[in-house]
């Protein structure tokens, strides 16, 4: 199960870095960062606050409605005792309804990713799906946003999974 979530990864990366390539000339690209809170509804429920950063993301838009955005978030520690390293690697795609207008407006982001926990004690990885709705708020020149979003998800890990909630805040800036 984990070597398929890894195939399908490095396969979606490179087809989206090819797609991108082809789209350079003429559509933007988004860079952006966000920080956020997550809510697990495991047992014990579990909340997660990363600031100013959680996730890097490159947003490639295929046409002024759809862009296609990998995001990825490495968090390693180390101490005496050990280390524990986990790993985020997410690709969504973003609808705008209202099409590209200098990174402003309504979205509705569809993903889906592979989590990965390695340390002294354990090395597992699932999947998850999920759905988000934002906005983008430009400001300064219109090549920089704030970007609000909220989501669902859905962890298939053992057993039942686990859902969560989110809330993301980031910046963007458009090339």
């Amino acid at each position: 199960m984990k070597n398929r979530f890894a195939v399908l990864g490095c396969l979606a990366l490179a087809l989206t870095a090819s797609a991108a390539d082809a789209q350079r000339g003429s559509r933007p690209i988004e860079f952006g960062v966000d920080g956020g809170l997550t809510v697990a509804f495991d047992d014990p429920t579990v909340t997660l606050v990363s600031l100013p950063v959680q996730d890097f993301r490159v947003g490639f838009f295929m046409t002024d409605r759809v862009s296609i955005e990998p995001r990825f978030h490495l968090n390693s520690q180390s101490t005496d005792g050990g280390s524990f390293q986990e790993y985020h690697f997410e690709l969504g795609a973003l609808f705008h309804p209202g099409g590209y207008r200098t990174g402003s407006g309504l979205y509705i982001r569809p993903f889906g990713g592979i989590v990965g926990f390695n340390s002294e004690a354990t090395d597992d990885s699932d999947g998850y799906l999920g759905a988000g709705i934002g906005i983008k708020l430009p400001f300064s020149d219109r090549r920089f946003a704030t970007r609000l979003e909220a989501n669902f998800s859905h962890l298939f890990s053992e057993g039942d999974g686990s859902n969560r909630l989110g809330l993301l805040f980031g910046l963007s800036f458009f090339k």
